[in-house]
């Protein structure tokens, strides 16, 4: 491994801070495993030898480069890779499907359940009952990478708020027990940013980008089953759609 002196000597016309953060990046690859925390501020100063100045500029390269990831009061870590998330259309509406085609462990936390009845959802859903409302963190290799809540028609599915705990598969769930193979109708997207509660669950700081998904699944005959939000965490979602 080059050491900090050898990087200086190459490239002398670059900030030492990035020559630094290159330096890190170098090592994460070549040892680094998401999680593995990395030392502080004060120990990598002394390290290279350089100033905490330096050290804090070199970390924030990284983190824009989302190699890292810092929680304040515990440090900086190595991030998870970005995840390939494909919506093209003719696809089945399965979140865990796509991801386990790609080799990808997947889990759902549940956080909230409630049985709602409100004009907005009912119209988008064509129906005069009441719906079920569930909020779930998605996880994707056992890291938080969504916040999610689905909303569906609950008198269409009778017993769904039995039967579906709404940490499991929900297109599985209906496909199984009802014969309903979910398909996306359409997709928003839009930009934003974590609010406190929103930063807890998906482990990143207040503030932090999310990229949020809206959009509606249908069943084969186009009828409306499930109103889905997603806020995804910015630097672990690509959306990748085929045109053709």
């Amino acid at each position: 491994m080059s050491n900090l002196l050898d990087v200086i000597n190459r490239y002398a016309d670059r900030p030492i801070y990035r020559q630094l953060s290159d330096v890190l990046e170098a090592r994460l690859v070549e040892e680094a495993r998401p999680g593995d925390r990395l030392p502080s501020e004060a120990e990598l100063s002394q390290q290279f030898d350089v100033n905490r100045l330096t050290v804090r500029r070199a970390l924030n390269e990284l983190h824009q480069r989302g190699l890292i990831e810092t929680i304040h009061g515990k440090g900086s870590f190595v991030a998870a890779p970005v995840v390939r998330y494909d919506i093209s259309t003719g696809r089945d509406a399965s979140f865990t499907r796509s991801m386990r085609e790609l080799g990808h462990r997947v889990g759902m936390r549940l956080l909230t359940t409630e049985v709602v009845k409100t004009p907005e959802l009912q119209s988008e859903l064509r129906t005069r009952g009441k719906v079920l409302v569930c909020t779930a963190v998605r996880l994707v290799d056992d890291q938080p990478w969504s916040l999610s809540v689905t909303s569906i028609g609950a008198e269409r599915f009778p017993g769904l708020t039995k039967q579906w705990s709404g940490d499991t598969s929900l297109f599985d769930f209906l496909l199984d027990h009802h014969g309903v193979r979910m398909q996306r109708a359409y997709r928003t997207f839009s930009a934003g940013l974590a609010e406190p509660s929103e930063a807890e669950h998906l482990q990143v700081r207040v503030g932090a980008p999310l990229l949020e998904m809206r959009g509606l699944n249908v069943d084969q005959d186009q009828n409306p089953v499930a109103l889905v939000q997603h806020r995804f965490r910015a630097d672990r979602v690509q959306f990748t759609v085929d045109l053709l």
